[in-house]
């Protein structure tokens, strides 16, 4: 049995009194309650995303001594809401990865980038961010996904694993319908892959997509419960890999006494279930307000 602790959209911020929640106090609670001696220690903490809120160069500096308290090895991958750059620069160091696979007994875990549509090709090859990644959905692309089949095909593990940010299978305002043709697509080509762990969309509920469990991390920010309609405390995901290829996993939530439920605007509510964009939705807010 390989116990996974993931934690992902951590956010922080140099400025954290003036986000939505301050994810520095977060971080504390939820790690506290993570590596509780009562709790068995995890052999690997995994960082789906959204690790940084803008991406600059200072978060990751902070981020890099938040993330040295971690007493196990540890490896992040980027969502929308990092920067390239800045993300591969200032964050690795020892004990602390943003390398692509990861082997553990039968099991190959393999970290993808799913921002393909937050980036683009310059001439001579290399990739660089768009000024509008923070609010791209999720995709592989293509030479990702060949990336992925490729690798799972050569390995001698008898279970792959899949962490990224963005997460196929959701519905609502997060859907991106090419990111779960191309997960349809990557199965049917490694089969070996038994699901993902993602991060992205803020709460915590396991999902389907082309038959494997799509296991939706909390986050430090604010999270949510879509089926009430109400915001949810922070909290973090753990995982046992076992050597039949079956996976158990669970979300916690920590400190609702800090952070207590509340009813979600009408016109956010609207924006999740996909019926309004996020402009019409800001748009509204604006008209309301005058």
């Amino acid at each position: 049995m390989f116990r996974v602790t993931q934690f992902s959209d951590t956010h922080f911020s140099t400025n954290p009194e003036g986000e939505s929640r301050n994810t520095d106090d977060t971080w504390d609670a939820v790690f506290a309650d993570a590596f509780d001696s009562a709790r068995p220690t995890p052999d690997l903490v995994v960082i789906t995303g959204d690790i940084a809120n803008d991406g600059s160069e200072a978060e990751y500096m902070k981020i890099a001594e938040k993330f040295d308290r971690i007493p196990v090895p540890a490896v992040v991958c980027p969502g929308n809401h990092d920067r390239q750059v800045p993300f591969d620069a200032i964050l690795p160091r020892p004990g602390l990865s943003n390398g692509r696979t990861w082997r553990v007994e039968n099991w190959l875990f393999l970290f993808a980038d799913s921002n393909a549509d937050g980036r683009e090709r310059r001439p001579d090859g290399s990739l660089v961010d768009t000024e509008d990644r923070t609010m791209q959905h999720g995709r592989f692309g293509d030479p990702e996904v060949a990336w992925m089949a490729e690798t799972v095909g050569q390995t001698d593990a008898d279970h792959a694993f899949v962490w990224t940010h963005h997460p196929p299978g959701v519905v609502g305002f997060f859907r991106s319908p090419d990111h779960d043709a191309e997960f349809a697509r990557l199965i049917e080509m490694a089969p070996a892959i038994r699901g993902v762990g993602a991060g992205h969309t803020h709460t915590n509920t396991i999902l389907e997509c082309a038959g494997r469990p799509i296991h939706q991390c909390p986050s430090l920010s604010v999270n949510l419960d879509m089926g009430e309609n109400t915001t949810l405390p922070p909290g973090y995901r753990t995982y046992e890999f076992a050597e039949d290829g079956s996976i158990t996993s669970e979300a916690h939530l920590v400190g609702e006494d800090r952070w207590p439920r509340s009813q979600l605007p009408v016109l956010a509510q609207r924006m999740l279930r996909g019926e309004i964009s996020y402009e019409e939705m800001k748009a509204e807010q604006a008209a309301d307000i005058f």
